[in-house]
């Protein structure tokens, strides 16, 4: 009897998790403007809180570039809010590239409104919805 108690109890704890994370998940169309076709890949990364903002994505990509304006599926999200950040790597060596003071020499952009100092989660945030995401790189 306290084995099937046990069961059942990890049972219902399972099939509550399961749904909890289903009805939280989902995916962002991102359209992103200002590429420059055939001179690297675009980098991006999605994040699910401001906690591992910049720190550890909940959703990495790295997609050709064929078109001056793509836009993509980003799945794996999960939260009522979500934050992207995006560069192109010029030079694809796996980096967005800065000169001595920090300044990106990449096209770069993110989610929201980012100041001139870069993206924070309180900048870069928007909810996830059914809204498309539109970022325009910098030049």
């Amino acid at each position: 009897m306290k084995a099937l108690l046990t069961v059942a109890t990890a049972t219902v704890a399972l099939l509550s998790f399961a749904t909890l994370a289903h009805a939280h998940t989902g995916c962002a169309n991102v359209e992103v403007q200002n590429l420059r076709v055939g001179q690297g890949p675009l980098m991006l990364a999605a994040y699910s809180d401001a906690a591992t903002f910049r720190k550890t994505a909940a959703t990495q990509m790295q997609v050709a570039v064929t078109n001056p304006t793509m836009t993509l599926a980003v799945c794996g999200l999960s939260g009522d809010a979500i934050a992207i950040t995006l560069y192109q790597d010029l030079n694809a060596n796996g980096r967005m590239d800065a000169n001595p003071f920090g300044m990106p020499t990449e096209p770069w952009g993110a989610s929201g409104k980012p100041g001139p100092m870069g993206p924070s989660w309180a900048s870069a945030q928007v909810p996830l919805g059914t809204e498309t995401i539109v970022v325009k790189l910098s030049q």
